[in-house]
């Protein structure tokens, strides 16, 4: 494999003549190792954190020569800040190690190694700057095969933390529960099974306002845990109502022998299961009863990727760590990876009470489920009546004002609400 294959074309670059703390502070706030430096588009040098910190301060000789001044850190500070006030061009690195795209990839990392690289240019025949690539680039494309695995553990982590906070549960429930409840009061519904209980809050909600039992099935052990840790403190009433259990969802049966009354997939689950529709709803017509209703909650996703511009959602959250807490702000949105299916990316900056930090990305595969695939889905596993409606409301947030009578508009509604019955 060539360096063409997964390298960076669009570089973050600084020219000769920006101020070195306008370059510590990409570097910082970017979270990497250093910048090119270019003039026009040839690559003229390098600029990394290494470099600066190096003229910043005194060597390890320097302090055995000369102890007394080595450590007058009020004027190694005002060196400092005097320092930065220079362009990048004062501490560049000229001899700059570069590769062409057509490099194969193992002789890049190779050169990496021996040089301490973390980040090498790509340049053109004309030394024109036309991408980077990092060792974490590499790392990635070795174990592709893994990377989904890590990434979905990755957001899973992310939802673990912060899920619970995102949302406004007492008032989704206002919205939510009376048009469900006078739903499953006309068919006489008993039982439920939640397909993508997530942290649990969602099932344990349902029953502390109802009659209903409910099983509520996840395909990460990590929410798993979470909603079984949320469980053991309820009141026992409350406890021997609700059940969780961890699953891919290719054999359900093999979990309860119950026959629900309903099924219910909220707040946008449904695309983040294992299963796509098709293979879903088959085998949960395995476990419903002959009379059972379905209600299914997700994103107008064609919303969102037009009118949107892709932009899912943009939270702030307030961490707690000890006695003390810190700011954490996640920017989420998607990518088209094909006609079938979208990528979820989560951005999280995390700030240091002045600055805000870059920590990573993470991006997970998910089914685009569109109107049209879901009614093929439930007609085919026995749902002879589909219908469709519309509400409008913020992506983890309220949700706005659930019914069941509002009709589901394209291009208005943000989240399409499903009723299937057998």
């Amino acid at each position: 494999m060539k360096v063409s294959a997964i390298m960076h074309r669009s570089v973050i670059t600084v020219t000769e003549d920006v101020l070195l703390k306008e370059a510590g502070r990409l570097i910082f706030t970017l979270g990497i190792a250093g910048l090119p430096v270019v003039r026009g588009k040839k690559l003229v040098g390098i600029v990394t954190e290494a470099d600066m910190l190096s003229k910043m301060h005194p060597t390890i000789q320097e302090v055995i020569e000369d102890y007394a001044h080595a450590t007058d850190f009020e004027s190694m500070a005002k060196n400092m800040r005097s320092l930065l006030e220079n362009p990048v061009s004062k501490i560049m690195n000229q001899g700059v190690i570069s590769v062409s795209s057509d490099t194969p990839l193992m002789k890049a990392h190779s050169l990496m190694l021996v040089n301490g690289f973390s980040r090498l240019p790509i340049v053109n025949n004309k030394n024109e700057l036309v991408g980077i690539i990092s060792q974490g680039d590499i790392f990635r494309t070795i174990l592709k095969e893994e990377i989904p695995k890590i990434e979905k553990e990755r957001y899973a982590g992310f939802i673990s933390k912060y899920y619970d906070q995102m949302v406004n549960w007492d008032t989704r429930f206002e919205y939510e529960c009376p048009a469900i409840f006078n739903l499953f009061e006309g068919e006489k519904v008993k039982n439920i099974l939640d397909l993508g209980a997530w942290t649990g809050e969602h099932t344990i909600g349902l029953v502390k306002k109802s009659k209903y039992s409910v099983l509520g099935l996840d395909h990460n052990p990590i929410m798993i845990k979470i909603s079984n840790d949320k469980k053991k403190n309820l009141p026992k009433e409350i406890r021997k109502r609700i059940n969780f259990c961890l699953t891919d969802f290719t054999n359900i049966r093999s979990l309860t022998k119950e026959k629900f009354d309903a099924i219910i997939c909220m707040g946008n689950s449904l695309p983040y299961l294992p299963l796509g529709p098709d293979s879903l709803f088959r085998e949960v017509s395995k476990v419903i009863a002959d009379k059972a209703v379905v209600v299914i909650q997700i994103l107008n996703f064609k919303k969102v990727l037009m009118s949107k511009n892709r932009l899912l959602s943009f939270n702030i959250h307030q961490e707690a760590i000890g006695r003390e807490s810190r700011k954490q702000l996640s920017i989420e949105f998607f990518d088209h990876k094909n006609e079938d299916v979208l990528l979820h990316n989560t951005v999280i900056f995390d700030n240091d009470g002045i600055n805000w930090i870059y920590e990573g990305i993470t991006s997970i595969e998910i089914y685009n489920v569109k109107k049209q695939d879901l009614e093929q889905a439930l007609r085919k596993s026995g749902f002879k009546e589909v219908s469709f409606y519309g509400n409008i409301g913020e992506y983890q947030g309220a949700y706005g004002e659930f019914s069941f009578e509002a009709p589901f508009k394209p291009s208005e509604s943000d989240w399409l609400n499903v009723v299937a019955k057998r």
